[in-house]
Protein backbone atom coordinates (compact mmCIF):
# COMPACT_ATOMS: atom_id res chain seq x y z
CA UNK A 1 0.00 0.00 0.00
CA UNK A 2 1.12 3.32 -0.39
CA UNK A 3 -0.56 5.45 1.74
CA UNK A 4 -1.94 4.96 5.46
CA UNK A 5 -5.46 7.71 6.38
CA UNK A 6 -7.19 7.40 9.47
CA UNK A 7 -10.32 8.83 10.15
CA UNK A 8 -11.99 8.56 14.27
CA UNK A 9 -15.37 10.17 15.43
CA UNK A 10 -17.78 8.74 18.00
CA UNK A 11 -20.44 10.34 15.89
CA UNK A 12 -19.95 7.63 12.99
CA UNK A 13 -22.15 5.29 12.22
CA UNK A 14 -21.27 2.56 10.07
CA UNK A 15 -23.66 1.44 6.14
CA UNK A 16 -22.33 -2.04 4.49
CA UNK A 17 -22.70 -3.25 1.20
CA UNK A 18 -21.52 -6.78 -0.15
CA UNK A 19 -20.03 -6.83 -3.60
CA UNK A 20 -18.68 -9.73 -5.74
CA UNK A 21 -16.47 -10.73 -2.53
CA UNK A 22 -15.69 -7.20 -1.21
CA UNK A 23 -17.19 -5.24 1.55
CA UNK A 24 -18.09 -2.18 0.95
CA UNK A 25 -18.16 0.50 3.95
CA UNK A 26 -19.30 3.92 4.63
CA UNK A 27 -18.54 5.59 7.60
CA UNK A 28 -20.57 9.13 8.27
CA UNK A 29 -23.52 10.13 10.83
CA UNK A 30 -26.71 8.85 10.57
CA UNK A 31 -28.52 12.01 8.99
CA UNK A 32 -26.72 10.77 5.84
CA UNK A 33 -27.70 7.39 5.39
CA UNK A 34 -29.37 7.60 2.31
CA UNK A 35 -26.09 9.16 0.57
CA UNK A 36 -23.84 6.73 1.84
CA UNK A 37 -26.17 4.00 0.73
CA UNK A 38 -26.58 5.29 -2.25
CA UNK A 39 -22.71 6.19 -3.05
CA UNK A 40 -22.47 2.50 -2.36
CA UNK A 41 -24.48 1.69 -4.51
CA UNK A 42 -22.22 3.65 -6.90
CA UNK A 43 -18.90 2.20 -5.81
CA UNK A 44 -20.90 -1.29 -6.12
CA UNK A 45 -20.92 -0.31 -9.99
CA UNK A 46 -17.75 1.39 -10.64
CA UNK A 47 -16.07 -1.90 -8.76
CA UNK A 48 -17.53 -3.74 -11.72
CA UNK A 49 -16.57 -1.81 -14.55
CA UNK A 50 -13.18 -1.62 -13.49
CA UNK A 51 -12.69 -4.98 -13.00
CA UNK A 52 -14.04 -5.86 -16.28
CA UNK A 53 -11.63 -3.50 -18.09
CA UNK A 54 -8.97 -3.24 -15.90
CA UNK A 55 -7.94 -5.61 -13.14
CA UNK A 56 -9.93 -7.11 -10.10
CA UNK A 57 -10.14 -4.88 -7.43
CA UNK A 58 -7.36 -5.88 -5.23
CA UNK A 59 -8.28 -6.16 -1.54
CA UNK A 60 -11.37 -7.72 0.67
CA UNK A 61 -12.98 -4.37 1.65
CA UNK A 62 -13.08 -0.31 0.32
CA UNK A 63 -14.42 1.78 3.14
CA UNK A 64 -15.66 5.40 2.49
CA UNK A 65 -15.80 8.29 5.14
CA UNK A 66 -17.40 11.78 5.14
CA UNK A 67 -15.17 14.05 6.63
CA UNK A 68 -15.04 18.09 6.44
CA UNK A 69 -12.47 18.23 3.49
CA UNK A 70 -12.07 20.71 1.22
CA UNK A 71 -11.87 18.19 -1.47
CA UNK A 72 -14.63 16.57 -3.20
CA UNK A 73 -13.14 13.27 -2.86
CA UNK A 74 -9.24 11.81 -1.53
CA UNK A 75 -8.37 8.60 -2.38
CA UNK A 76 -5.78 6.08 -0.05
CA UNK A 77 -5.25 2.42 -0.65
CA UNK A 78 -8.44 0.24 0.05
CA UNK A 79 -10.15 3.53 1.72
CA UNK A 80 -11.68 7.31 0.57
CA UNK A 81 -12.54 10.48 1.98
CA UNK A 82 -15.54 11.80 0.94
CA UNK A 83 -16.64 15.59 1.72
CA UNK A 84 -19.94 15.58 4.04
CA UNK A 85 -21.83 18.46 1.67
CA UNK A 86 -21.97 16.06 -1.47
CA UNK A 87 -23.31 12.77 1.00
CA UNK A 88 -26.75 13.07 -0.59
CA UNK A 89 -28.42 10.59 -2.90
CA UNK A 90 -29.73 13.97 -5.18
CA UNK A 91 -26.29 16.11 -4.83
CA UNK A 92 -24.90 16.38 -8.67
CA UNK A 93 -21.44 15.38 -7.67
CA UNK A 94 -21.88 12.21 -5.37
CA UNK A 95 -21.46 9.70 -8.46
CA UNK A 96 -18.48 11.34 -10.04
CA UNK A 97 -17.07 12.08 -7.61
CA UNK A 98 -17.29 8.73 -5.87
CA UNK A 99 -16.73 6.56 -9.12
CA UNK A 100 -13.70 8.99 -9.84
CA UNK A 101 -12.00 8.09 -6.43
CA UNK A 102 -12.70 4.78 -6.85
CA UNK A 103 -11.34 4.57 -10.32
CA UNK A 104 -7.66 5.93 -8.03
CA UNK A 105 -7.40 2.06 -6.58
CA UNK A 106 -6.76 1.28 -9.95
CA UNK A 107 -4.54 4.68 -11.13
CA UNK A 108 -2.19 5.83 -8.77
CA UNK A 109 -2.57 2.64 -6.51
CA UNK A 110 -2.45 -0.54 -8.52
CA UNK A 111 -0.62 1.10 -11.43
CA UNK A 112 1.57 3.58 -9.49
CA UNK A 113 3.10 6.94 -10.16
CA UNK A 114 4.48 10.40 -8.72
CA UNK A 115 1.09 11.80 -8.20
CA UNK A 116 3.30 15.42 -7.71
CA UNK A 117 5.73 15.21 -11.06
CA UNK A 118 3.34 13.29 -13.33
CA UNK A 119 -0.25 14.23 -11.91
CA UNK A 120 -1.61 12.88 -15.61
CA UNK A 121 -0.51 9.86 -14.69
CA UNK A 122 -3.05 9.55 -11.87
CA UNK A 123 -5.19 12.45 -12.02
CA UNK A 124 -5.91 12.68 -16.15
CA UNK A 125 -6.40 8.46 -16.22
CA UNK A 126 -8.80 8.09 -13.19
CA UNK A 127 -10.73 10.98 -14.95
CA UNK A 128 -10.96 8.86 -18.58
CA UNK A 129 -11.18 5.84 -16.34
CA UNK A 130 -14.79 8.05 -14.87
CA UNK A 131 -15.52 8.47 -18.34
CA UNK A 132 -15.57 4.70 -19.06
CA UNK A 133 -18.02 4.45 -15.88
CA UNK A 134 -20.69 6.76 -17.27
CA UNK A 135 -20.40 4.91 -20.76
CA UNK A 136 -20.42 1.40 -19.26
CA UNK A 137 -23.68 2.16 -16.77
CA UNK A 138 -25.63 5.00 -18.89
CA UNK A 139 -24.34 4.10 -22.53
CA UNK A 140 -23.86 6.97 -24.57
CA UNK A 141 -26.01 9.40 -22.99
CA UNK A 142 -23.57 8.77 -20.15
CA UNK A 143 -20.44 9.41 -21.87
CA UNK A 144 -21.71 12.31 -23.38
CA UNK A 145 -22.63 13.89 -20.22
CA UNK A 146 -19.47 12.99 -18.71
CA UNK A 147 -17.32 14.05 -21.81
CA UNK A 148 -19.03 17.76 -21.34
CA UNK A 149 -17.83 17.77 -17.81
CA UNK A 150 -14.18 17.02 -19.22
CA UNK A 151 -14.65 19.93 -21.89
CA UNK A 152 -16.32 22.34 -19.29
CA UNK A 153 -13.21 22.12 -17.26
CA UNK A 154 -11.08 22.88 -20.54
CA UNK A 155 -13.11 25.51 -21.39
CA UNK A 156 -12.82 27.08 -18.32
CA UNK A 157 -9.29 28.29 -19.48
CA UNK A 158 -10.14 29.07 -22.82
CA UNK A 159 -8.71 25.73 -24.08
CA UNK A 160 -5.18 27.15 -23.52
CA UNK A 161 -3.22 23.96 -24.87
CA UNK A 162 -1.32 24.13 -21.87
CA UNK A 163 0.78 20.26 -21.87
CA UNK A 164 -1.28 17.87 -19.88
CA UNK A 165 2.30 15.90 -18.47
CA UNK A 166 3.54 19.11 -16.25
CA UNK A 167 4.13 18.47 -12.22
CA UNK A 168 1.46 20.02 -10.26
CA UNK A 169 3.64 23.14 -9.18
CA UNK A 170 3.64 24.15 -13.01
CA UNK A 171 0.15 24.91 -12.54
CA UNK A 172 -1.97 27.59 -11.26
CA UNK A 173 -5.08 26.17 -9.81
CA UNK A 174 -7.01 26.73 -12.43
CA UNK A 175 -4.68 25.19 -15.08
CA UNK A 176 -5.15 22.35 -12.65
CA UNK A 177 -9.01 21.65 -12.79
CA UNK A 178 -8.82 22.53 -16.55
CA UNK A 179 -5.33 20.84 -17.94
CA UNK A 180 -5.35 17.70 -15.09
CA UNK A 181 -8.76 16.70 -14.96
CA UNK A 182 -10.11 18.33 -18.35
CA UNK A 183 -7.71 18.37 -21.64
CA UNK A 184 -6.08 15.05 -20.02
CA UNK A 185 -8.92 13.14 -19.72
CA UNK A 186 -10.01 13.94 -23.18
CA UNK A 187 -6.12 12.84 -24.51
CA UNK A 188 -6.73 8.97 -22.61
CA UNK A 189 -9.51 9.53 -24.84
CA UNK A 190 -7.87 10.79 -27.92
CA UNK A 191 -5.11 8.03 -27.40
CA UNK A 192 -7.90 5.24 -26.88
CA UNK A 193 -8.90 6.18 -30.45
CA UNK A 194 -5.43 6.34 -31.91
CA UNK A 195 -4.32 3.13 -30.02
CA UNK A 196 -6.73 0.88 -29.51
CA UNK A 197 -8.20 -0.12 -25.42
CA UNK A 198 -5.46 -2.99 -25.29
CA UNK A 199 -2.04 -1.27 -26.69
CA UNK A 200 -3.51 1.86 -24.57
CA UNK A 201 -3.57 -0.41 -21.34
CA UNK A 202 0.11 -1.65 -22.31
CA UNK A 203 1.23 2.27 -22.22
CA UNK A 204 0.10 2.96 -19.33
CA UNK A 205 1.97 0.52 -17.27
CA UNK A 206 4.94 1.12 -19.10
CA UNK A 207 4.55 4.69 -18.22
CA UNK A 208 4.71 3.73 -14.73
CA UNK A 209 8.38 2.41 -14.83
Amino acid sequence: MRDFYLAASPDYEVFTKEVDGVTLRFYTRDYLQAGAESALDVAARAIEVYGKRYAPYPYTELDFVSTPTYALGIEYPGMIAITEWIVEPENFYLEATVAHEVGHQWFYNLVGNDQLDDPWLDESLTQFATLQYFTDTYGQSGSAGFRQDLEGRWNSIGQEEIPVGLPVKEYSNEEYSGIVYGRGGLFFEALREEMGQGNLMIFIKLCKK
